[in-house]
């Protein structure tokens, strides 16, 4: 047996050695990584939660004091060192049911699929703190999961179980982001592992598929906005989110299965965490007739039943209405007239009205002459208004959907697009997704013109910082792309047109094509990584005229053998032109590509060797 007293001589080997036996030991825990941090405070963590709440992003199943969710600490004695856990859990399932008409099902996320994590995590932290203490008995040890202070994927960064990536979900090299995490603070010293060093790269494929446009930058999220939030919560739900919850009941994993990281990733080897295909795919319309005790005897092993089954329910009815299912209609008739929840009668107006006929007219308007709750009689007069203005017609099939096809396999789409309901003609399978505004009217604003050039039409943006982009084509070509850039680097923005805000731009711009013009006095707004700005400043000091390459400019900011990232910042230049890439060449002075095309390219030289 070692004491936590012992002394600092022997101290490193005895610590070293316990920390190696817990890493051996970890499999046959029930533990598939466990990494070691240092207990100091995460400092620049608190900054971001500050600021998380003043935006209103929390969920409200926080911990309340953020000073808590910073700072490590123990009941009784100071903390030395973190313990982080992960435990891997399944990405697919084994002949999964499907979906029919008259019996369609509804989904959980994966990470409620099989025995409620917290149990399970639980229990084998338990039995690491047990293999601690027999052979350090006085030790300090406390143990938490997502319910603790502390914020998992902080600690599990810090210790080196994986990356945190844009999705604000913790990416392990092995395991992906298919992982359970929790953490174990204790007084022994353990020497702290190396954090993962692996990251997202420019990828935004989670970003550009969020439903409901929840992650409204790299590593941000606002949790109000999150299907797997929104599924949670209890009362009524806005229509937005009713038609982006698809056939959801619990959770959504969208931003896991388009992660090109996840590709491929499947853990079965924890046989309690298996899902039984009944439970996480359940036919949505016995669902609205269980009762407490057969809710609780069917999922109550499932952590997706924490928040008891009214919020499942309503979820069903919100399915039932995406689906178009008429077989439904009698039954959400029942909900719609009879149920003493006022949330479910207005979602069931709502189904209803998604549904249409003549049956769910009727229906709506029956109930609409005995409701009291004014909520629900708001539901049931836009019901009225849809299905008078629809013809009591159906409306097209909604893409929210999650496919049996996207259950059995992960694919590098979102998991809430192109499915149609069975039935529906095969040309709406063909539609493709496509980003839009996340926040409407709202968030920050990005002003845009078009201006006509010699190499053809230019996009401007700018924000009231000044300008900060400029793309190749007119507006409403290049709007996807644009969407994409302003989600990863702007987060909640709307695009305005402005022809004012971009006068001066564009008065520069046409000085420059005239030949009237060597440089730009413009207000930037640049939006990079630190070492993009770093190179983008380098191009910004390359003369008109002059020619560099990429092996000068990674020699010039000091990393000579940091060529092919210097060439991905190049092509990632968000201002061409005013930050003048196209002057860039290869090592022997040959064109290489550029985001514009090399045609556009040696015109823009031909421009500058002409004057």
């Amino acid at each position: 047996m070692t004491s936590v007293q012992t002394g600092a001589a022997q101290a490193g080997s005895v610590w070293e050695q316990l920390k190696q036996e817990i890493k051996a030991a970890a499999p046959g825990l029930g533990i598939d990584d466990v990494g070691f941090a240092s207990a100091e405070p995460f400092v620049s963590l608190k900054s971001l939660l500050e600021q998380h709440r003043a935006n209103g992003y929390e969920s409200g199943f926080e911990e309340p004091d953020i000073e808590k969710r910073v700072r490590p600490a123990l009941k009784e004695g100071e903390p030395a060192s973190l313990i982080a856990i992960a435990v891997a859990y399944p990405s697919k399932m084994i002949n999964p049911p499907k979906s029919e008409p008259g019996a369609y099902r509804g989904i959980l996320a994966r990470s409620a699929w099989g025995r409620d994590y917290h149990h399970v995590l639980r229990e084998a932290m338990d039995k690491l703190v047990n293999f601690i203490r027999e052979r350090v008995p006085e030790a300090m040890i406390e143990s938490m999961v997502d319910t603790g202070a502390l914020v998992d994927r902080a600690v599990s960064q810090r210790a080196g179980i994986g990356f945190s990536a844009k999705n604000c979900s913790i990416i392990s090299p092995k395991f992906g982001s298919w992982i359970y995490l929790g953490e174990l603070v204790t007084n022994i010293p353990f020497q702290p592992d190396t954090p993962v060093t692996e990251d997202c790269g420019e990828c935004t494929k989670c970003i550009d598929a969020c439903p409901t446009g929840a992650l409204v930058g790299p590593g941000q999220l606002n949790a109000q906005r999150c299907i797997s939030f929104v599924t949670q919560t209890k009362g009524f739900v806005d229509e937005e989110f009713m038609l982006k919850i698809g056939n959801r009941l619990y959770g959504c994993d969208t931003c896991q299965i388009v992660c090109p990281k996840n590709r491929g990733k499947n853990w079965d080897h924890h046989p309690d965490l298996q899902p039984d295909p009944e439970i996480v795919k359940p036919l949505l319309l016995p669902l609205l007739d269980i009762g407490n005790r057969e809710f609780k005897e069917r999922f109550g092993q499932s952590s997706a039943a924490w928040r008891g089954k009214k919020p499942i329910q309503r979820n069903a009815v919100i399915a039932l209405g995406n689906f178009k299912d008429k077989s439904a209609v009698p039954k959400l008739t029942e909900v719609l007239k009879r149920d003493p929840r006022p949330e479910l009668r207005g979602t069931a107006a709502w189904a209803l009205s998604r549904i249409g006929g003549e049956d769910a007219m009727r229906a709506i308007g029956e109930a609409a002459a005995n409701e009291q709750d004014g909520n629900v009689l708001s539901m049931l007069q836009k019901a009225k208004e849809r299905l008078r203005s629809s013809g009591s017609l159906p409306d097209k099939p909604q893409v929210g959907l999650v496919s049996d096809k996207q259950q059995e396999e992960q694919k590098n789409e979102p998991a809430d697009t192109n499915f149609n309901p069975p039935g529906q003609p095969k040309k709406q399978e063909a539609a493709a997704w496509k980003p839009s505004a996340v926040t409407g009217l709202h968030g920050t604003p990005v002003y845009y013109d078009e201006v006509l050039t010699p190499i053809g039409t230019l996009t401007l943006c700018a924000t009231d910082k000044g300008l900060c982009h400029i793309d190749f084509g007119a507006f409403h070509v290049r709007e996807a792309h644009l969407q994409q850039w302003a989600r990863t680097w702007i987060g909640e923005y709307r695009y305005e047109k402005n022809e004012e805000k971009l006068s001066e731009a564009a008065k520069q711009l046409q000085q420059y094509f005239a030949g009237e013009r060597k440089s730009f006095e413009l207000q930037l707004d640049l939006l990079g990584t630190p070492f993009q700005l770093q190179v983008w400043q380098v191009l910004s000091d390359i003369s008109y005229g002059e020619a560099s390459s990429h092996q000068q400019v990674a020699e010039t900011i000091g990393r000579p053998k940091a060529v092919r990232a210097v060439l991905d910042a190049i092509s990632k230049n968000p201002i061409p032109i005013i930050i003048p890439c196209h002057r860039i060449s290869g090592k022997d002075g040959t064109l290489v590509g550029y985001v514009g095309g090399l045609q556009t390219k040696e015109q823009l030289l031909a421009l500058e060797q002409q004057s």
